[in-house]
């Protein structure tokens, strides 16, 4: 992407638009099948004209350029937001000036463009539009869509001569030179290119030329600066009304709901990080300002025959404090403003209750985009969900979605529903979309370099441990061919039914449609593939198919990490065998995840399918099994996965013996032992072993109440989401910033917390209030607060520890200083996921064939990615 916007010359356009569409049957990249098509009768009223769509493009830098105008137009924008201009039009723009990760922030507030430049961009963009709505459309009137214009600042610059001869301009292009050269250019072009002339004759064309309106608009958003006063802004609303003879809005800050107000939305929905200053809303315009000024400009709008009405909303200003962007204050946009933008409306539409036109952008997208438009706001527009993976197609996706809606009605009244509105403004601030921590954005982007050609790759392959071939399983899938999506999943995983119910899917939260409305669920496609294609597939495994190369591999633990080495292992000829210390293979996943969240026969079938390969398991194997007795017996290579099973303790004054550790206390639950627990249970602990611990208490006869304490804020819980979620719908309460310090075996004494600076996880520290305490009714404390591996075991075996007790490894290979011993899973990590000791027992098994010397590459037999680039369904432009 160029450092500068260039405007690019008509006869330029004219042969890139054409030449495209003739040789790719595309205009810049937008597909002919994707241009959007008028089909049904619902056009919508703004001012004097009907459009066809409610929606298009906000105005930013993407609505500077001509070819930028004119995509929104092919892909369904009818409402067309034009880049404010102002008198500085010479200014340098330092780049980066947006960022949009997840919620967007800009620092630029100007065009890039002179006021020439910008009237010239925004007059090429009218020509063409009409031609190709003349050449696409069924409809040949000039009605069908909308430029609004957008000037700013101050009443100063706006009542300069270049500004006001830009406005003039744009009203009326008919008295500049250019309106008529470029109907002349457009004329020769075709004129002069025979084969054009199959799209329109030169005698359609001059009539076609002759009709096409010079009056570019009538209708102006005044944007002003953060701070201007509230008198300036009517004035210059009052001036563009009245002296210019232009139907007004006025763009309104989300400053208008009070500090405290954002500041409570923020926390609601998760952006808590976010930094405001207190003072910006103190400068910004009063919300009991803006309400009568709002009355008065509309009573003065009618007395001059034209329209008034305000746009929602402007970004928020915010500190900036990731110094992606240059400079001390950013302005957010997109997810993130909706829930602020959207009460704003409510607010102020409950206020003046009488016919109020809202023009509405502020985090606008699929999901609530037609709901928008039903509470009576329109048009909608679109700037940060543009700049989302699919671009102007995601506009494509949202008008012809609203085109055939069959159920929508538009009402005749421009009088806001305001009951359809509150709803959706109880949606805003409870739907898990708007949340912050509905998908996890920090890791999204491929951390290196892509090749310059042929750079597919997924975020979701990428972010799974495995680099599991999602994308190829999930195709399949759609083909209905699960054999063969069952045999790429077990390609990399041997443990398809486990992670089809308890893997923490890090892929989902990477998954691009997350971009688009919803996340795919990959973990349940996965499931639902190896519940289909199991029983094909292991009937046709044969153990003794595999010519066995003669090298002894011990693993010590048959917990995921373990079985998965075994797996890789004994695919390629190794003679593996597991030495179990319980009397079932799974490790923690059998012992001491409650089987309400995985079926034990789930485990049964990947052990079985584990055993298939010919891996031997030994069960009851004395727990302190020396590596060196293993080695005497033979076993080249050894493999440590013993787990971490040994608790943190957790420092609690008290002589009570109604303290549990959580996996042993779910070690028992799992085999169904009988527990009396009282009628008040505790939880310590913010973990999914905390998550489960209180889930499976809340099972056991007796237990009435069980709380979770946890010492900092839900946000900063190390639990799955999704465990946290099962929890709190099981009933169970959180408690949140609290520390526990005494239990007498009926009261918790807890000490009251406070967040304090980062700490070196990421997390805020909780940090004591002094001579602040709480008391809990009490009857058994559950801790989890952690767990860690046996040391001394790892001692008794001479595994080397640095000073702060980490295994050390290569990291490389996980081996140990111990030639050909190695380590993996939560022996080595502490407690993890699944599918990360998955990936390390993945990694020993590669490590430990590199070094015999065999050729061998777990990666797909096929490569699906061409099947899938030459048969993908496409959807409004979208891969599915």
């Amino acid at each position: 992407m160029a450092q500068k916007m260039k405007p690019i010359p008509l006869q330029n356009l004219l042969e890139w638009i054409f030449n495209e569409l003739i040789n790719e049957q595309s205009i810049f990249g937008i597909p002919k099948k994707n241009f959007f098509k008028k089909t049904n009768g619902n056009y919508f009223d703004f001012i004097d004209k009907k459009i066809e769509t409610p929606f298009g493009p906000a105005a930013g830098p993407h609505t500077q350029l001509a070819h930028n105008i004119i995509t929104s137009y092919l892909v369904g924008g009818r409402f067309i937001e034009l880049k404010t201009v102002q008198i500085l039009d010479e200014l340098e723009i330092e780049k980066p000036c947006i960022y949009a990760a997840d919620e967007g922030y800009n620092v630029e507030w100007s065009q890039e463009l002179t006021l020439n430049q910008s009237f010239d961009e925004y007059l090429k963009a009218w020509l063409l539009i009409h031609l190709i709505k003349n050449l696409f459309s069924s409809s040949k009137s000039n009605d069908g869509f909308v430029f609004n214009m957008s000037v700013g600042y101050n009443l100063e610059g706006i009542k300069s001569h270049k500004v006001d001869q830009f406005i003039e301009k744009i009203k009326d292009a008919k008295s500049t030179e250019l309106f008529n050269q470029y109907l002349n250019k457009i004329y020769l072009f075709f004129k002069e290119n025979q084969e054009l002339q199959k799209f329109i004759s030169i005698s359609q064309l001059e009539n076609f030329l002759s009709n096409i309106s010079s009056k570019i608009s009538d209708n102006v958003t005044l944007s002003t600066m953060h701070g201007c006063p509230s008198e300036e802004i009517e004035e210059i609303a009052k001036y563009l009304i009245a002296e210019k003879n232009l139907h007004t809005f006025v763009k309104l800050n989300p400053t208008l709901l009070g500090y405290e107000r954002v500041r409570e939305i923020l926390n609601q929905i998760g952006y808590g990080y976010i930094n405001l200053k207190e003072e910006s809303f103190q400068h910004d315009l009063k919300f009991d300002e803006a309400i009568p000024m709002i009355k008065r400009l509309s009573e003065f709008a009618k007395k001059h025959n034209r329209k008034f009405g305000i746009k929602l909303s402007n970004t928020l200003g915010v500190v900036n404090t990731s110094k992606v962007l240059p400079g001390e204050e950013m302005y957010m946009s997109g997810r993130s403003l909706f829930p602020l933008t959207i009460n704003l409306a409510y607010v102020i539409a409950k206020e003046i209750n009488d016919e109020l036109h809202i023009s509405y952008s502020g985090g606008a997208n699929i999901l609530n985009a037609k709901k928008i438009v039903e509470a009576g706001i329109f048009p909608v527009t679109f700037a940060t969900d543009l700049l989302k993976p699919g671009g102007y197609l995601r506009l494509a996706q949202i008008a012809t979605d609203f085109e055939n809606d069959t159920n929508f009605i538009q009402s005749t009244s421009e009088k806001i529903d305001l009951d359809k509105l509150k709803i959706l403004c109880e949606e805003a601030l409870n739907h898990p979309y708007y949340k912050k921590d509905f998908k996890s954005i920090e890791y999204v982007k491929i951390n290196y370099k892509l090749p310059s050609f042929d750079c597919y790759i997924a975020p979701c392959e990428i972010a799974c441990p495995i680099h599991q071939d999602v994308s190829e399983y999930v195709y399949l899938a759609s083909q209905k061919r699960f054999d063969e999506a069952f045999e790429v999943i077990i390609e990399k995983n041997p443990l398809p039914h486990i992670t089809g119910y308890i893997c923490d899917h890090q892929c989902m939260t990477k998954c691009n449609r997350v971009d688009y409305d919803y996340p795919v669920v990959i973990r349940e496609l996965k499931k639902f593939v190896t519940e289909k294609a199991f029983e094909n597939y292991i009937n046709k495994i044969n153990s003794q198919s595999k010519t066995k190369n003669g090298i002894k591999v011990g693993i010590i633990g048959a917990g995921p990490a373990g079985l998965s080495a075994a797996y890789f292992l004994a695919r390629v000829g190794f003679d593996v065998t597991i030495f179990e210390k319980t009397d079932k293979a799974g490790g923690t996943v059998r012992h001491t995840i409650p089987q309400f969240r995985i079926p034990q026969e789930v485990i049964d079938n990947d052990i079985e399918f584990i055993k298939k390969f010919g891996v031997k398991v030994i069960y009851n194997t004395p727990s302190d099994i020396h590596i060196e007795d293993l080695k005497a017996q033979g076993f080249k290579y050894i493999f440590i996965g013993i787990g971490a099973e040994i608790p943190n303790e957790l420092k609690l004054n008290s002589s009570n013996k109604n303290i549990l550790d959580a996996l042993d206390f779910l070690k028992r639950f799992n085999k169904n032992e009988k527990f009396i627990l009282g009628k008040n249970v505790i939880v310590v602990g913010g973990g999914n072993s905390a998550m489960d611990a209180a889930r499976a208490a809340k099972r056991i006869d007796g237990v009435e109440n069980v709380t979770i304490v946890y010492r900092r804020t839900i946000q900063y819980m190390p639990a799955d989401r999704e465990e946290l979620e099962a929890a709190i719908n099981d009933g169970i309460k959180i408690l949140e910033l609290l520390q526990p310090i005494e239990f007498d075996g009926k009261v918790l004494r807890c000490q009251k917390m406070k967040l304090g600076d980062f700490d070196s996880d990421g997390r805020r520290k909780s940090i004591p209030i002094e001579n602040e305490f709480i008391e809990i009714e009490a009857d058994t404390i559950i801790t989890a607060i952690g767990e860690r591996t046996d040391y001394n075991y790892l001692r008794l075996n001479k595994i080397s520890l640095d000073d702060k007790q980490n295994i050390i490894v290569n990291p490389e290979t996980n081996e140990t200083l111990i030639e050909n011993v190695f380590v993996g899973g939560d022996t080595l990590r502490g407690p993890a996921t699944v599918i990360e000791a998955v990936a390390d027992g993945k990694k020993v098994a590669e490590a430990i064939i590199k070094k015999e010397k065999i050729e061998i590459n777990f990666e797909l037999k096929k490569n699906y990615k061409q099947e899938m680039n030459e048969k993908a369904v496409s959807v409004h432009g979208f891969v599915k």
